[in-house]
């Protein structure tokens, strides 16, 4: 077995069609799956919205690194809503340190609040935390080191 520790770097990104108050999304803690094992077989490593991390397939967890959802602070209007756009599938992996050419691809990212059409967050007070999870796809065998990449999260406070 493998291990391999992964952190994952964020970008974001704010759009805004609103003057007057200064809308920001600030990132607070990086997306990371942790410390695993990659197996003989293929598995993925899966961190909810909520950090909660799990694995399937062929990966085995490693405690010493828990791993943590990605979290921003949303800052607005008071009371104002904002829509939230997360990476579609089959744009977002993950390089090892030194061979660039050596992926993991990162899908099925998710969200609190729930990423959906319209409005979805509410700045109550003028802030709130967003969260986003992931999940990575681990190969048979995957090469060990330490692998990176990043993301976008779009925010559009109207």
């Amino acid at each position: 077995m493998k291990t391999l520790r992964l952190l994952f770097a964020l970008a974001c990104a704010v759009t805004t069609a609103s003057m007057g108050w200064a809308q920001t999304l600030v990132a607070n803690q990086a997306l990371a799956f942790g410390s695993f094992s990659a197996g003989a077989s293929a598995g993925t490593v899966t961190i909810s919205a909520a950090g909660a991390r799990g694995s399937g397939g062929g990966v085995f967890l490693i405690s010493s690194g828990s791993g943590a959802a990605a979290s921003f602070t949303v800052t607005g209007t008071p009371g104002a809503t904002y829509s939230i756009t997360l990476p579609d599938n089959g744009v977002v992996s993950m390089a090892l340190a030194g061979n660039p050419g050596t992926t993991m691809a990162v899908n099925n990212f998710v969200s609190n609040p729930v990423a959906t059409s319209g409005s979805t967050g509410l700045l109550t007070g003028g802030t709130q935390i967003l969260t986003v999870g992931a999940t990575l796809s681990v190969g048979s065998n995957q090469a060990s080191g330490s692998y990176s990449g990043s993301f976008n999260v779009t925010v559009n406070i109207p």
